[in-house]
């Protein structure tokens, strides 16, 4: 008769907790940064935000060739306001005759004061595409028509991103990021408009701008040079969510919600200042799709 009643309990929670309108939250263990995660349904659902495009660029300090890749970057984001993220990956122990730092006592003429590489950047270049040469890019990490390869040369990149700029986005991302003592607190709220079938992930990543450092360039003439006060933009600090992007574990329908909260400690070499946030949604199966991208300064 114990067993029975024990038996019959246990099936009554099993029903109560099923029948609750709130879904459980997936939970992803290889990053240790996520501190809230939950999602529902609230209707109505919302107009759809208009789709940012992201590009991102793989790049190098001893790349000649790469600021003309970060000059047609910016004048595409400054010909479309808030439109535009942009990423400058340094991918670590990829391409080093052209990523890693400057260093004297390896016989250089100078020393960078930073190294931008990071494992995230490497394992992310694997992932969309690795390359022979510098520099390289995606626009929203899409294989276009016509293309055998999603990095492509920078001189495509505006038509693509006109492209993109046209197309809707089926998800509202709406994200706040906070500067606590020694960590960074990141809010993240992703709202579907429409119905999508395929598996969505988000990727969350700190990025820092205003960097002055040694860059390998050429001039007007098309001589190699260095620029010991060049500023380095965009660059991508660190992957919040690991390279993959985060599992969004729910059916996308009109009204789905999904909340995230992270915190991740903010390394000492960075500029609490200077520092944003990017938060994009994908695709990471055989298509790689970027759907939407938000991003938002640390405060």
């Amino acid at each position: 008769m114990k067993n029975n009643i024990l038996g019959l309990l246990a099936i009554a929670i099993v029903l109560a907790f099923s029948s609750c309108e709130e879904e459980p939250p997936y939970i992803n263990f290889t990053p240790d940064s996520t501190i809230g995660d939950t999602t529902y349904v609230l209707l109505p659902a919302p107009t759809p935000q208009p789709r940012n495009v992201l590009i991102e660029e793989f790049t190098g300090v001893r790349c000649p060739n790469c600021p003309k890749a970060q000059i047609e970057a910016k004048t595409i984001s400054d010909n479309n306001p808030g439109r535009i993220n942009v990423v400058t990956i340094h991918p670590l122990n990829k391409l080093n005759a052209l990523t890693r730092p400057f260093n004297v006592a390896g016989g250089d003429e100078h020393t960078s004061a930073f190294d931008f590489r990071t494992d995230a950047g490497a394992q992310i270049f694997e992932m969309v595409g690795i390359s022979s040469a510098l520099p390289i890019g995606n626009v929203n990490r899409k294989l276009f028509n016509g293309e055998s390869v999603r990095n492509i040369d920078y001189q495509k990149w505006n038509a693509y991103v006109s492209t993109e700029l046209n197309e809707s986005t089926p998800v509202n991302i709406n994200i706040s990021a906070k500067n606590l003592a020694d960590s960074i607190e990141i809010e993240l709220t992703l709202t579907y408009t429409q119905v999508i079938a395929d598996s969505n992930f988000v990727t969350v990543a700190i990025i820092e701008g205003e960097m002055e450092d040694v860059q390998e360039s050429r001039d007007a003439n098309g001589n190699t040079i260095y620029v010991e006060n060049y500023i380095h933009n965009h660059v991508l600090r660190a992957v919040v969510t690991g390279y993959y992007g985060d599992l969004l574990n729910a059916t996308y329908e009109p009204g789905r919600v999904f909340y995230k909260k992270y915190r991740i400690k903010r390394d000492a070499k960075w500029n609490a200042q200077n520092l944003d946030v990017i938060a994009f949604v994908h695709l990471n199966t055989t298509k790689k799709n970027v759907l939407h991208s938000k991003e938002v300064k640390v405060n």
